[in-house]
This record gives C-alpha cells, sequence and structure tokens, in this order.
C-alpha cells in the first residue's frame, strides 16, 4: 500500500472523506444570508481546523507523533480491541437519550457518566464538566440564538 508521510493512505481516507464533506458544507453554509451563516459557518471552520490535527497527527514524522501524543496520549498505545464498539455504543445510547429525554438532559448525563466509567475521572471533575457543557449549550441556544431545546419524548409537550 503506497505510504504519504510515513503512514498508509488508508490511514488518512477517513479524515480527508470529512474534510471534503466538510468543505462541501462550509460552501453551501457561505451561500445563506450573513445573519444565518455565522453558526453552520463557525462550525465548518472549526471542524476544518480539527481535521488538519488529525490529519497531521497521524503521519509517522516526528512532528505527528508528537502532535498525536500531545493530542491523544492513549493513542499511543494499542488499544484493546473492543474500545472501538464501547465508543460506538456509547454514542448509540447517548443518541437514544437525546431522542427520549432531550437535551438538557442527555448532554450532562452523557458528559458526567462517560468521564466517569470511560475517563475515570473524579466525580467534581465529572460533575463540573457536565454542568459546564450543559451550561455553554444553553446560553449557546436558549439565550444568544433564542432557540428552543428538544425536550425529548419523554419530557415534550
Amino acid at each position: 500500500m503506497r505510504r504519504v508521510l510515513g503512514a498508509p493512505l488508508a490511514e488518512y481516507l477517513p479524515a480527508l472523506g470529512l474534510l471534503l464533506f466538510t468543505a462541501a458544507y462550509l460552501a453551501l453554509g457561505y451561500r445563506y444570508p450573513p445573519a444565518v451563516r455565522a453558526f453552520p459557518v463557525g462550525v465548518a471552520w472549526i471542524m476544518i481546523l480539527l481535521l488538519v490535527l488529525d490529519l497531521s497527527a497521524r503521519t509517522a514524522t516526528g512532528p505527528g507523533r508528537a502532535l498525536q501524543r500531545w493530542l491523544n496520549p492513549e493513542a499511543a498505545s494499542s488499544p484493546p480491541a473492543g474500545n472501538a464498539t464501547a465508543a460506538i455504543l456509547w454514542l448509540i445510547g447517548f443518541a437514544a437519550l437525546l431522542v427520549v429525554a432531550g437535551i438538557l438532559t442527555a448532554v450532562p448525563s452523557f458528559v458526567f457518566s462517560s468521564l466517569r466509567w470511560r475517563g475515570k475521572r473524579s466525580l467534581g471533575t465529572c460533575a463540573l464538566a457536565a454542568a459546564a457543557a450543559t451550561l455553554f449549550i444553553w446560553f449557546m441556544f436558549s439565550v444568544l440564538l433564542r432557540l428552543g431545546l428538544y425536550s425529548g419524548l419523554l419530557f415534550g409537550s
């Protein structure tokens, strides 16, 4: 298989695919009126920045390995085979909780539980991160953008 910057080309494909999708999303976002485009364009630029970091960290170069250690120290060790499956199941559970309980219930529940059981963080750290994430989402959408947040099947009217 062909190698690019020391890593197999296949290592780059998921991030490159997302980069193409994000570039198309960004181009579409710029077609909206200025008042509407701020959020989608901002999200797209942040995604592009994160994808560039991801692509850089995937290189088998000295700076790439250093960036990978800095961004994701656990990636240096070989993860157990079930980690990917467990991560996907966590996301499926989060999506289900979003549908059933709504955003303001699902986000703190997911942040707290994933930091506690997957990240093995302290109760205080988990509670603080969950509260901060929830407050940020509420402030951004309810206060700044004046959008109602989905309250779920359980709590919806």
